[in-house]
Formats: structure tokens, C-alpha cells, sequence
């Protein structure tokens, strides 16, 4: 069953979204398979930019006990489905819980700044993408701007 669980997830990468919640939907009934074909069938929906379906199916997938990676992609997923369904609220609750448990996930941090945006929290969001882009920076140009941006990520208006 392992292997049809593989056969369903290449199918999704491949953009053949029915068939592979055709066969995920058929792994739901096996218990060691449930949570994992649930994530798979929400990032199917994620993928095609069915919001609403994804979000059933995040939920779904934590309540029948993700662990370790799997969990975390659930919850991000959870998180960014909410902003996009412009549920912000639920969103940076779920944004914040996921980045307290994974700090190191600084993937999170852009997705966590547009919703904080969405919400009106301009200068959070602007302070958390110049610690990112102060921590990580991208170019060696950027770099030697450091001690600046972390500066001006907690003194956004300095007169």
C-alpha cells in the first residue's frame, strides 16, 4: 500500500490531480496511511488553487495525527490556506504556532509578513522580512548591509 501512496503523490507532482485523489482517497481506510493520504489529497487541492477543499483536508490530516515533517507541512499549508481564503486571524495564529515549534522554518516568515500585512500590522511585517533578509541574506551586496538591517528591522521610522 506504501507503493500506491508513492504512485499517487508522483501522479500529483505530474499534474494529474483526480487520479491521484482517486487512489489517495483509497488509503484513507488504512490506518497507518490515513493522515499522510489526507496531506496529499489537501496539497492536490492546494495545488489546483481549490482553497476551500485543501483546507477540509489539512484539517483532516492533523486530527488524524501528523508527526515530525508531515506535520509541519500541514500546519504551514493550514496556515496559508487560511490567508488565502482571507481568514487572516486564523492564519497568523496558525503562522505563529507553526514558527514557535519549527523557529528554524524561516520559510515561514514571508508567508507570516503578507498576512500580517493583510491584517494592517504593516511595521511587523516589514520588521520580520528586514530580520530575514538580515539573517539570510541573498547577495554578498546585501551582506554588507547587515548590521543596518537588523537596525532598522526594530527601528522602522528613525528620525
Amino acid at each position: 500500500m506504501e507503493k500506491n501512496l508513492h504512485t499517487a503523490i508522483a501522479l500529483r507532482k505530474g499534474g494529474d490531480y483526480e487520479k491521484s485523489r482517486e487512489l489517495l482517497e483509497s488509503l484513507i481506510n488504512i490506518e497507518e496511511l490515513k493522515a499522510r493520504a489526507l496531506l496529499n489529497i489537501a496539497w492536490s487541492w492546494d495545488n489546483q488553487g481549490v482553497e476551500d477543499r485543501a483546507e477540509i483536508y489539512y484539517q483532516a490530516a492533523l486530527e488524524a495525527g501528523l508527526e515530525g515533517e508531515d506535520k509541519f507541512e500541514a500546519l504551514f499549508g493550514l496556515a496559508c490556506t487560511y490567508r488565502c481564503l482571507g481568514k487572516y486571524t486564523l492564519a497568523k495564529a496558525r503562522f505563529a504556532e507553526t514558527l514557535a515549534t519549527w523557529p528554524e522554518a524561516t520559510e515561514i516568515i514571508p508567508f507570516y509578513a503578507l498576512c500580517l500585512h493583510n491584517l494592517g500590522e504593516h511595521d511587523k511585517a516589514m520588521s520580520m522580512m528586514l530580520e530575514l533578509l538580515a539573517q539570510h541574506p541573498p547577495t554578498e551586496n546585501i551582506k554588507r548591509y547587515q548590521k543596518a538591517l537588523h537596525y532598522y528591522a526594530r527601528n522602522l521610522t528613525c528620525a
